[in-house]
């Protein structure tokens, strides 16, 4: 299990540093200037939380195939993605993101409900997703946001809708 992580993150790195490194502004030859990002990458993991706690666990799989909508702060559709299905599965990646206020919308698919939000410690996959309009906590994508972090994470945690 140990080997996928580390291939999901490799993949995840080349997709995160790629972008970052295409939104870099060039400095000019000589000037000693550091190069600067002036977009940034959201993204995130799309799994089924078996036991219902609102954070993935070892053996809860990422989920392919899932929908995923970024939304503006007037909740326009700015960008739509779809969770992966091979090494990464359960991923999605928004790059190029200019500073703004956002969310993601997450669409369940039939059959599946959202977990419990709110449940993990810091640095754990858990669920950002409010269950009464499938949206995430908001990200306030400043400038600064954008210089400081390679990638904004929001998670959902999916379970069997109650039949």
């Amino acid at each position: 299990m140990r080997y996928i992580s580390v291939l999901a993150a490799v993949i995840v790195s080349a997709f995160v540093f790629g972008s970052i490194a295409g939104a870099a502004v060039t400095a000019e030859p000589g000037s000693g200037a550091v190069y600067e990002r002036t977009v940034g990458t959201i993204g995130g993991t799309i799994f089924l939380d078996a036991d219902a706690n609102g954070v993935q666990n070892p053996g809860e799989w990422g989920l392919s195939g899932v929908v995923v909508h970024l939304l503006d702060a007037a909740g326009e559709r700015v960008a739509t993605a779809e969770t992966f299905a091979h090494a990464c599965e359960g991923l999605y990646i928004f790059s190029g993101v200019t500073p703004g206020n956002y969310t993601v919308e997450v669409v369940p698919p039939e059959g599946y409900g959202f977990t419990v939000p709110g449940m993990g410690a810091p640095g754990e996959t858990a669920s950002t997703v409010d269950a009464a309009n499938g949206t995430t906590t908001a990200i306030d994508l400043t400038e600064e946001m954008v210089q400081m972090m390679d990638l904004v994470v929001r998670d959902a945690g999916l379970v069997p809708a109650a039949a």
